[in-house]
């Protein structure tokens, strides 16, 4: 995971670097709160609430007036305590389609697409009850792990010059998956599927 968070640094200073050298690639730095309205698994009931907090970073090249396109990534932390995903952190790389409707304007709204996977790696021990009795506790070893990415959005854009600040409300679907294992290392279930389903209000700043 470290190796990630340093490529994710280095992606970020390249970006920057390459926005300055006067090329038409357009930055766009995202930072945002999450709220969790659903989390599907066929094994827990759906808890909701304050998730997290995100940071994204991409760089767009314009295909047209009002649509640009390009790639990015970023940092989801989610706070909320759900059973075999104990603090997690997912690192999405994505792809990116900005729309804007219209194409100026003191106040211009526009959509956002982001997808791609997000990176989940993470393993630690944890215990849970077995059987009837609450206090007979089982270890386990958990083994988290990523998958699909999407989040579209929808935002407001206000232009000043050469720069620009976002205001958008988005919708986060991010697939992860834990492996358990007893403490010797036997197999107890196959990986099990979830995904986090959450809302997430974003400020950015676009330059």
């Amino acid at each position: 995971m470290k190796t990630v968070y340093l490529s994710l640094l280095l992606l970020c200073i390249s970006l920057t670097t390459f926005a300055q050298s006067g090329n038409k690639i357009a930055i766009h730095v995202e930072g945002g709160v999450k709220y969790d309205f659903k989390f599907n698994s066929d094994d827990y009931t759906d808890d909701e609430g304050f998730s997290g907090a995100q940071f994204f970073i991409s760089g767009t090249y314009p295909l047209s007036k009002s649509l640009a396109g390009g790639i990015g990534a970023g940092l989801n932390i989610y706070t909320r305590y759900i059973p075999y995903f104990d603090g997690i952190t997912s690192v999405p790389i994505f792809a990116n389609i900005i729309y804007k409707l219209p194409d100026s304007g003191d106040f211009i709204p526009f959509v956002d697409l982001k997808m791609g996977y997000g990176i989940v790696s993470r393993s630690y021990d944890a215990s849970a009850a077995t059987g009837a009795n609450p206090n007979n506790d089982k270890d386990y070893h958990i083994k988290n792990s990523g998958g699909a990415y999407i989040s579209p959005s929808i935002g407001i854009l206000f232009p000043m010059k050469n720069t620009a600040f976002t205001l958008s409300l988005s919708y986060e679907v991010q697939v992860m998956k834990a492996k358990l294992s007893d403490m010797s290392g036997m197999k107890i279930s196959e990986q099990t599927k979830n995904h986090a389903e959450t809302l997430a209000l974003r400020i950015g700043y676009l330059f």
